[in-house]
């Protein structure tokens, strides 16, 4: 059965809770996969322990590896 957008958003803050025991959260969406929705959870590096949940209240959870995030300046 296909993740509505209500479903994952939904289960957005609670993706974001379970990933910060682990890692240090950068950044958390919605992707799509097929005709589904899941949440997306953007890492600073990969976790000490491989404990990251595939999907919470049954909305698949995917993960990267982003590195750290600055503001960037640009010179115009």
């Amino acid at each position: 059965m296909a993740t509505s957008i209500e479903q994952a958003r939904l289960v957005k803050s609670k993706a974001r809770i379970a990933a910060e025991a682990y890692a240090s959260v950068v950044g958390v969406g919605l992707t799509k996969i097929g005709d589904s929705y899941a949440i997306k959870v953007n890492l600073c590096h990969k976790p000490a322990q491989e404990t990251l949940p595939n999907s919470i209240d049954g909305v698949p959870i995917v993960y990267e590896i982003v590195g750290t995030i600055s503001l960037r300046h640009d010179v115009a």
